[in-house]
């Protein structure tokens, strides 16, 4: 009788653990059930900014019709917002933007989170930076403003999304690899520093698609060089500047990351969510509007491209002398 008691007791305890496991997948399967909230440590205008809001213009489609809603926490070089994250509750309704730029600023200065301390979800895009001038820059050419910047050693003007940033790192390579000196101006986003070099505030910027690209379409901005080995999307007749003789190479990735303590079905549920936006065909006309180049990976592959990247830019950081860090 006892035996049978135990069976019974012990059957019914592990129909109830199954339940239990149903009814937490099911949760998760209609996570969310309100408005998730990205944070972008950019200012508005920036890449990263215009990235995710195509992201969020898809998102409810895929996330039974709730709005991700971008907010943009803009300062030193994304460790603002980054550290206002770092205090999110791990429900998964807060998550954050991650770029390449925020990969090395962890490198170029210490920051209160390294770049592998997150979880991501996916990445969205690989892009090159480039060089934007004033229509009526004398710098008809990316030898011009080279030779400019060789005659006159730290007098070039170069704008970049901020300090110890992926433009910043980008505009630093270029300067290195054309064997120049440069006065770099930090801005609190791509898009600010475009618009100084609209206002002639400054003598060029360095920018990522799809920032001061409206400006260039007005004839107001011009694109000097893509600082990459392959032509930009829209833009044929811009040259690379391993095209112009220089071995300089930067690409940046965007995608998303979470804290890694948000739980494993909050993050599989964001990534079959990502998944289908990125294989949407708006979201993709979208991309293509921005000039911006299509990458998706899942959470596990961007998880080791941020690391990859973390190990290579650290090399560069360190072979070069480049910020405070080490």
């Amino acid at each position: 009788m006892k035996k049978g008691l135990c069976f019974l007791l012990l059957a019914v305890l592990c129909c109830g653990a199954g339940f239990a496991r149903g009814s937490q997948q099911e949760n998760f399967d209609s996570f969310p059930d309100k408005p998730v909230t990205v944070i972008v440590p950019w200012a508005m205008g920036g890449a990263s900014d215009l990235l995710f809001r195509a992201v969020s213009a898809a998102f409810p489609k895929y996330a039974n019709g709730q709005q991700l809603i971008v907010k943009n926490v803009e300062g030193a070089g994304s460790v603002v917002g980054m550290t206002e994250y770092l205090s999110a509750r791990p429900d998964g309704y807060t998550i954050a933007m991650w770029a390449t730029a925020q990969t090395i600023r962890t490198q170029m200065a210490k920051t209160p989170y390294e770049a592998t301390d997150f979880r991501a979800l996916f990445s969205a895009v690989e892009d090159s930076p480039y060089i934007l001038v004033h229509r009526d820059s004398p710098f008809q050419t990316v030898n011009d403003l080279v030779a400019y910047a060789k005659a006159n050693p730290g007098q070039l003007t170069i704008g970049n999304s901020g300090a110890g940033g992926g433009n910043h790192l980008a505009a630093l390579q270029f300067c290195i690899g054309a064997g120049i000196e440069a006065n770099h101006i930090p801005f609190g986003g791509g898009g600010p520093s475009a618009q100084a070099t609209l206002a002639r505030e400054i003598d060029c910027s360095m920018n990522v698609p799809a920032e001061g690209l409206a400006n260039v379409a007005s004839g107001d901005l011009r694109i000097l060089v893509i600082v990459g080995d392959k032509k930009m999307a829209g833009y044929p007749d811009v040259p690379t500047t391993v095209e112009m003789g220089l071995n300089v190479i930067n690409k940046q990735t965007r995608g998303a990351v979470v804290l890694k303590t948000v739980p494993e079905g909050i993050v599989q549920r964001f990534e079959a969510i990502f998944q289908q936006i990125a294989a949407d065909p708006e979201f993709q006309e979208s991309l293509r509007k921005l000039s911006m180049n299509p990458l998706y990976a899942d959470g596990a592959a961007y998880t080791q491209m941020i690391a990859d990247e973390n190990e290579l830019y650290k090399k560069i950081i360190q072979d070069n002398k480049l910020g405070d860090r080490y």
